[in-house]
């Protein structure tokens, strides 16, 4: 990005945006300030600039956030902010929501929300948003914070985990519920985890009940949800292993962590 300065009437502008609507403005809100300054097209020409010189960035169409001068070109509000401003009805899961309640240590550049409808993947940079469609039914577990000032919403560790779970299945989301529920079994609570998995796929239960298991977890909530059903799953068209209590394939990788 080249270097700009910022124009007298643009500070003013973005100076009295801040004051009365604070970071995240809308197209109408900028052109309702600038309504003694320029026209419609001449505040549509200003807009398009500022876009260009890292004054304004885009989260969608007729939203904007103003950057910090001492951030030009990034944003200067919460990823979890920013899910929310670009789909109001989602919320902020997997490794994103761990982190949040401090169960995630390492850097993500990706924050996936679940939401109702589908959504196209948005970049941001440093941060790409994803949107993964859900049931009404799984649309829950979530809660409504306030970051800055500004609405976002984030799942719940248990629903976070839940959901790492029923909407991946693979070795590394297994591998990462089981680091959470070593590390961190004190902060969770079993009945609302087993609760959220309830709603979830029967396959889900199942891993979590397996997990239970191999970690010598009382996994009683988890046999109750499937008590009376017979089916068999494979937890990945591959797995071998199977666990006749859960009727459940594995890859027998997992068995390391399994306490005697």
């Amino acid at each position: 990005m080249k270097k700009t300065t910022l124009a007298s009437k643009d500070g003013d502008l973005l100076e009295k945006l801040i004051a009365k609507y604070g970071k995240v403005v809308t197209a109408r809100q900028i052109a309702s300030e600038a309504r003694h300054t320029w026209d419609y097209q001449q505040t549509h020409n200003r807009i398009q600039q500022l876009v260009k010189n890292g004054w304004l960035i885009r989260i969608k169409r007729g939203l904007y956030v103003i950057s910090e001068l001492s951030s030009r070109g990034f944003l200067s509000i919460s990823p979890y902010v920013v899910s929310n401003l670009l789909v109001e009805e989602s919320y902020v899961s997997f490794e994103a929501a761990l982190a949040y309640h401090g169960m995630f240590d390492q850097f993500t550049d990706q924050f996936i929300s679940v939401s109702l409808k589908q959504f196209k993947a948005v970049n941001l940079e440093p941060i790409y948003y994803r949107f993964i469609k859900t049931q009404p039914k799984l649309y829950t577990g979530w809660e409504a914070v306030t970051i800055e000032n500004l609405p976002a919403k984030i799942a719940f560790a248990e629903k976070a985990l839940v959901d790492l779970i029923h909407f991946r299945k693979n070795k590394y989301a297994v591998d990462l519920l089981i680091e959470k529920l070593q590390d961190h079994q004190a902060d969770l609570e079993m009945t609302r985890l087993a609760n959220f998995a309830n709603l979830a796929s029967i396959k889900t239960i199942k891993i979590f009940g397996l997990v239970f298991d191999l970690l010598g977890l009382n996994s009683d909530q988890f046999h109750q949800l499937i008590k009376g059903r017979r089916s068999t799953h494979h937890m990945r068209p591959e797995d071998k292993t199977f666990n006749a209590k859960w009727r459940l394939y594995y890859d027998s990788y997992f068995e390391k962590y399994r306490r005697n």
